[in-house]
């Protein structure tokens, strides 16, 4: 059996895996998709605020123009909104699709650069050792002694709250623990046969990093990334749920944000967005459980 089959088959044998890879496709269909069935979740109708999710309903106090006093009305959920709306009429299914496609993002691409630059700064400070070692692993350290979340706030708080940003200054401060793993790959392939025998051979110190080198340590890669989105994600939804995200998206964290004040007359703005956010990171996180137990040989 190839060695793909096999880590495929054991990969399918974990069934808290698989679910949580098919809410994640499901996430990535709906985002995906989305946009071509709903309506704009910016798209304001203050005749419609508050409605409750399909099954449910409310009393929301509405003026009325014919007694000019506040009436207590029964709200009824409806099929044009089936998940409801919030304060300001908006649909609240299309913006938790519009979320998703922000959280994904934010995710895999804040997640592929903290990846990169960590594997890079792992796998140079193992192959060259001596002072390239210990000035890489010391500014390492360094880093890992901010307080991650801090450090974001911080960051965005001075230069700006735009997506890219946030995308960015996850990315260039997420990366320790990604260094320390390729690092202690690395140390044990180093004196492999085969690395030695490329460097006799006369192999350059680029080849040897990125034909032999990285390509060992992708399995353990693959799992790291795969647990670290859930952090990229939570870390974005945390600075929208503060007012430090980006306003001018319909991200989970902004509706959580705008829903904190009316959990009592509308619990659904605030509920809805943390379910999602709970399956979501709960769905990579087994995934990669998974992965790391498939690409695990003492698993067997």
């Amino acid at each position: 059996m190839k060695l793909a089959e096999y880590y495929r088959e054991r990969l399918k044998s974990n069934r808290t895996a698989m679910l949580g890879l098919a809410f994640i496709i499901f996430l990535i269909f709906t985002a995906a998709i989305g946009p071509f069935f709903t309506v704009s979740p910016t798209q304001v109708n203050f005749s419609e605020k508050n409605l409750p999710p399909i099954g449910f309903s409310s009393e929301q106090s509405i003026y009325s123009t014919e007694s000019g006093s506040l009436i207590l009305t029964n709200m009824q959920g409806t099929w044009k909104h089936p998940l409801g709306t919030d304060g300001m009429g908006r649909d609240l299914l299309s913006q938790l699709m519009s979320g998703a496609r922000v959280s994904l993002l934010v995710g895999l691409l804040a997640t592929g650069l903290a990846i990169v630059i960590g594997a890079i700064i792992g796998v140079s400070s193992a192959y060259f050792g001596g002072i390239v070692d210990s000035i890489l692993m010391r500014f390492t350290d360094i880093m890992m002694t901010f307080p991650f979340l801090l450090l974001l706030i911080l960051i965005v708080y001075m230069f700006g709250s735009s997506l890219t940003l946030i995308i960015l200054s996850i990315g260039l401060t997420g990366w320790t623990g990604t260094a320390r793993l390729v690092r202690s790959e690395t140390l044990s392939l180093r004196t492999r046969d085969f690395v030695i025998a490329s460097i006799a051979l006369g192999a350059s110190d680029l080849r040897i990093i990125f034909y032999h080198l990285l390509p060992n340590t992708i399995s353990s890669i693959i799992v790291l990334a795969t647990l670290t989105i859930p952090g990229a994600i939570l870390a974005e939804a945390a600075l929208s749920f503060i007012g430090l995200g980006d306003p001018q998206i319909a991200s989970w964290g902004n509706i959580l944000n705008a829903g904190q004040n009316d959990l009592q007359t509308a619990w659904w703005i605030a509920v809805e967005p943390g379910i999602m956010l709970f399956f979501t990171v709960i769905s990579f996180n087994f995934l990669g459980e998974g992965l790391r137990d498939a690409f695990d040989p003492k698993g067997e």
